[in-house]
């Protein structure tokens, strides 16, 4: 996707953890740009699985 100078776009990202994986998490999202001064633009998600019970 290119995005023009002042344009925006919404970036939707779904995680789907297995048994035994709960805890703290730090996820990161690598976005390619062509800015030259930020090549690399991250988008960082912390987040604190919990185990439903029903593992």
């Amino acid at each position: 996707m290119v995005l023009r100078p002042g344009e925006r776009t919404t970036i939707s990202m779904q995680f789907t953890m297995q048994s035994g994986m709960d805890g703290p998490h730090d996820f990161r999202v690598h976005l390619a740009t062509n800015d030259p001064a930020n090549p690399d633009r991250t988008v960082q998600v912390l987040s604190n699985w919990v185990s439903g019970g029903d593992d």
